[in-house]
This record gives structure tokens, sequence and C-alpha cells, in this order.
């Protein structure tokens, strides 16, 4: 149970230590997920953040070409007029992201310029997007890219194809303007550097990169190395974004790692603008957090661990010490016990040599402790009991570990007592007997006065002789013998003659002791296998186990009737009385005890009637008596 209850307790307290440290560890991934969730979230909003604002600038940008377009129109200027190049020439210093201005009439060529170089080259208008045919549509239209720095040194890039890296490229912006009838088609050409410089100063291109897209996916400019000018996006979900939503964003992959992306759409003209940010970097304060958050659980469950060990090693050590505390008191008590108990105790080693005896042997026994101890425990042999009783009480101690039984020892004066004896042995931890405890008490009194009290239930109290109770035992195993001897078995059933007036004259003292000399007196003349018996007042019975015939039995009847004959002596008075027998066999009279007794009672009764001093044989009704 103590073990149990041990087993229970350290199980108890690692269920805590692990429930403790699970939760530690479960609050801290909740802990770290959150403030995942929260810095992508926050990626997610900062990339949001630069497509808006590109968005903005880039809107703007193309709006004043528009208001130029307007400006122009609303001049009344018309394109091959020589004061347009001035004035595109004038417009180019303050707007860095163009390079070039250039007007161009109804069939696509350039009739003014502020690079002359332009004039005269033709432009494929119908391909700018969206595409439109005549001269209406859209006011604003982009085109491909191109590759070199003007119209005069470069041509449109076919899907495919790519700038080297080094190569100049730029973006042709169709504007249309239009006031009173007057119209001006303007084309510009965008300077994608100058739009990268400013995407990549607002944002680093190590943390993210800024794609520049058409409706129909084609790849106006890109801050990364991924996409190139005039390729289309290779993600065809572009298309259903945008008809879903102008605004969004999404977790996603960019140049083969996890990005956090948004995209925009243009208020006014036909263009997208893609933020890519870097989740990795974007996670990277959250993973430095965490490594710091870590550290600091980590040094939390080892002063947890620590403290839980302590307290755990400071609880053993209590519980220890309760336990040899528990120990010292119990070995007291035992000490006490082994002290003053009744019974005497002896330690004897595997080898049956004493090794401790209590003050209770040594009263016993009379042996005192330094002459028993280093003794054999046969130092108490009686010699009363066979050698095959010792085989077989050390047979069972081996078998079951422990024995008891009624044992006669001896005393150190030679007296033999009885003893109640009890031995159990003491197994080490590999289970080999290392010792016997042997515990006894002197019961010789009390088998004493068991064997008066049997004696006196099984024997009358005034002449010591069976009582009908055992003698109506003996009988029935007298019966048994007959029976498998087929030999017969006699009753003599008689009482005295003339005893009344003794008990009336003398007293009953008189009578009593009458009564004890009589029995004294038969008992001389029986032999050791036949059983008298008192049934009552002056009724006895004799049972004679074997008899040859009936003459046997009637031979007995006549010692008795002799032997009561005699005078008896008692206080002084000669006392003289007779007796009347009736004398039955088994199996000739009778087939059980109860009618062999009724049978002899009726011959005896017939006896008496017949004058006493005599016997009679059951049946045969025949009277013998002395000298006939």
């Amino acid at each position: 149970m103590t073990l149990r209850r041990a087993l229970g307790h350290h199980v108890v307290f690692l269920v805590l230590i692990s429930l403790a440290c699970v939760s530690v560890c479960l609050s801290t991934v909740f802990v770290l997920d959150r403030q995942r969730r929260a810095a992508l979230a926050e990626g997610l909003e900062q990339s949001s953040s630069h497509s808006r604002a590109f968005e903005e600038h880039l809107t703007r940008s193309l709006e004043s070409i528009r208001r130029l377009a307007d400006f122009i129109a609303a001049g009344g200027l018309a394109p091959e007029d020589a004061q347009v190049n001035a004035l595109f020439s004038r417009l180019l210093r303050q707007a860095p992201f163009l390079r070039s201005l250039s007007a161009i009439d109804g069939q696509g060529q350039i009739v003014a310029s502020s690079q002359a170089a332009n004039i005269g080259r033709q432009l494929d208008v119908d391909a700018f997007f969206p595409y439109t045919a005549g001269s209406g549509g859209p006011i604003l239209r982009i085109g491909r890219p191109w590759s070199g720095r003007d119209f005069d040194q470069g041509k449109p890039m076919t899907e495919g194809q790519s700038l080297a890296p080094g190569d100049l490229g730029f973006l042709p912006i169709l504007c249309r303007g239009e006031l009173n009838g007057t119209q001006v088609r303007l084309v510009a050409v965008l300077n994608p550097d100058y739009f990268i410089n400013s995407f990549s100063q607002w944002l680093d291109p190590a943390i993210g990169v800024v794609d520049i897209l058409r409706y129909d996916r084609l790849v106006l400019l890109s801050t990364g190395s991924e996409l190139q000018p005039g390729q289309m996006h290779p993600d065809p979900r572009w298309e259903g974004r945008l008809q879903e939503s102008e605004i969004g964003r999404f977790a996603g992959q960019y140049q083969g790692e996890a990005a956090l992306s948004a995209y925009r759409v243009s208020r006014q003209f036909p263009l997208v603008v893609v933020t890519h940010v870097s989740q990795e970097r974007m996670l990277a304060d959250w993973r430095r957090e965490c490594v710091r958050t870590l550290l600091l659980v980590a040094m939390v469950l080892v002063i947890l661990l620590y403290l839980a060990t302590s307290l755990y090693r400071r609880e053993q050590r209590i519980a220890s010490e309760r336990e040899a505390a528990r120990r010292r008191e119990y070995e007291r008590l035992a000490a006490t016990v082994f002290e003053t108990v009744l019974e005497a105790v002896v330690v004897t080693d595997a080898a049956q040599r004493i090794i401790a005896v209590n003050p209770a042997f040594t009263r016993i026994t009379g042996y005192l402790p330094d002459e028993a101890i280093g003794q054999d425990f046969s130092l108490l042999a009686s010699g009363y009991h066979p050698e095959s009783f010792y085989q077989e009480l050390w047979q069972t101690l081996a078998m079951r570990g422990h024995w008891e039984g009624e044992v006669r020892n001896r005393r150190k004066s030679g007296e033999i007592f009885v003893a109640w004896l009890s031995i159990n042995q003491v197994r080490g931890d590999g289970g080999e007997v290392v010792s016997l405890v042997t515990g006894f008490s002197d019961i010789t009194e009390y088998c004493a006065e068991a064997e008066r009290i049997s004696h006196l239930a099984h024997h009358d109290l005034l002449t010591g002789l069976p009582n009908r109770a055992l003698f109506m035992d003996r009988l029935c195993q007298g019966m048994l013998q007959s029976h498998r001897e087929r030999s017969p078995l006699g009753l003599i059933f008689f009482d005295l003659d003339k005893f009344k007036p003794v008990n009336d004259h003398l007293g009953h003292p008189v009578g009593d002791l009458l009564l004890q000399a009589l029995a004294e007196r038969l008992d001389q003349e029986l032999r050791a296998s036949d059983t008298l018996a008192r049934l009552g007042g002056d009724e006895f019975v004799l049972l004679l186990p074997t008899v040859g015939d009936g003459q046997d039995a009637l031979t007995v009847a006549e010692k008795i009737r002799l032997a009561v004959e005699q005078p008896f002596f008692i206080e002084g008075h000669r006392i003289h009385v007779t007796a009347s027998l009736g004398v039955a066999l088994y199996p000739d009279h009778a087939a059980d005890g109860l009618g062999l007794l009724h049978c002899a009672d009726r011959a005896m009764y017939r006896a008496k009637a017949g004058g006493g001093n005599r016997f009679v044989l059951y049946q045969e009704e025949q009277r013998t008596t002395a000298g006939d």
C-alpha cells in the first residue's frame, strides 16, 4: 500500500509538472502564432500602402501628360507649329519622368518632337492599349515597351523579348487632347528608370519589388529581376482578380520565395500597380522576437524545472525523514513488543542457529539468552515426536513459508511442556531465506484443562466410569468391529439389589462411597478392552467387544455377580449387596445399539424378578445362580 501511494504521488507530481510545461509551451506557441499573424497582417498592410502610394504617383504623372495635351489643344496650336517644339523642350525640363514629347498626325507620323530625330517616324497607334480603330477611344493609351532611348533609335519589344542588363528602354504613352473642335495627339516617352528609382527609394529592393502591368497582363516595368518589360505576366489569375476587385492583397510566391502581395488599379488609366513584400523580411523581426521569447521561455522552463526538482527533492527528503522516523518508531514498538509479549519469540538464521530470544522465552523454557543464543533450535527438542513429524514440518515450511501446530518441548529442567508453535520464514530481496521467526506459548495447563473438561463430558462424576454418551459411542464402534470381524459382541446390564436400604439407613454419602468402591473392584476384574459404564443411580452396563459365544458372556456375568456379592467395608460399616444382571448378544438379539441395550435391560429385569443375585441371557431366559 505504501509503495502504491508513493508511486501515486510521483505520478501526480510528474503530471502536474508536465501540465505546467505543456501550458507554458502552448501559451508560447499561441503568443508566437499571434505575433506571426500580426507580422503577416502588417506586411500585407505595408504592401497595400506601397501599392496605393505608387499608384497615386504614377497616376499623377500620367495626368500631367493628359493636362499638357489639353493645354496645347486650348492654345489652338497646330502640331506642325514651330512653337510646339520649343514648348515641348521647356516642359521636359519640368518633367524628369519623360524623355521626350512628340505630336503625331492622324496617320501616326511624328510631326513635332522635343527630340528632333523623332520627326517623321511612323508609329502604329492602333497597337496602343486599349486597342481601338480610328482616332476615337480613350484619352490615354499605353503602348508596348520599346528598347532604346527614344523612337529614333528604338523599336517595339515583342513578347518573349527582354532587355539585356544595362540596356535602355522606354514606355510610349499616347494621349489625346481636344477643345472646341481642336484635337491634339501627343506621344510621351516615359523614362522607366525614373519610376524604378522612385519606387526603389520608397521600397527597398531587398524588402520588396513593384510591378506595373496593363490590364491585359503585359509587364510595363518592374523593380525586380523576375519579370521583364514586354512580357506577359505568367500568372493567368490576374485577369480574374481584376474582374473581382480593383484593390486586393494576398500571400503567394514571388521570385521563388514567399511574398505578401497587394495590387491596386489606377483610378483613371488601364494600369495595375502590384507590390510584393518579402514575407521572410516581414517575419525577420518576428523571428528575432521568437528567439528572444524562446530563450526567455527556456529560462522559465529551466527555472520551473529547477524549482520543481528542488521542491520534489525537498518533499522526498521530508518523506524520507518521515519514513525513517516511522521506521524508528516501528522498530521501537517492535522492540517493546519483542520484550514485553507473553509469547516466547526465537529468531534463528537460515541454519536454525538461535540469534535472539525474548524474556518470555527464558520464562517459559528456563534458558537464559546467553545459554540459548548460538545453539541449534533443537535445544528444546523433547524426543516425544518421531523424525517423520519434523520432516513434514520442514517440508510444509519450505512450501508455504509458515507452519503452526502443537509441539511437545523440553524445558531446561527436563520437564516436558506442550507449546503452540508457529514458524515464519523471512526472505531477503533476492527471495532467499535469511531467518526464521518462531513464536510459541506454553499451553500445558490449557491442554490439561481441556482434557479434564473432555473427561468430565464423557465420564461419570462420581465413579469416573464412562457415562451414557461415551458408552454409546464405544458400543457403536464395537458393533462395527464385530461386523467386520464377524465376532459376536456382548452386553451386560446390571443394577444393585438392596442398594436403597443402604442410602436410607446409612445415608447417601455412604451410598456414593459404595458405588466408588464397586467401580474400583469391578475394574480389577475386567479386561482392558472391556468398557464398564454407569448409566445413573445404581445401574451399570458392561460392553464386551469380542466374545467367542454366549457362554463367554455368561462367564463374565458370573464374575461380576461374585465380585458384587463380596462384602464392602465403608466408613466402619460392613455392607452386603448383590447384583441382577441381564445379558444380550449382537447380532443375535438386536441389530443396533439401542435395541441391544433394551434387550439386556429386559433380561436384567427378568433376573431381578427371579429374586436377584443372578444373571439371565435374553430370550433363553434361563436363570443361573451360584451353585446351580
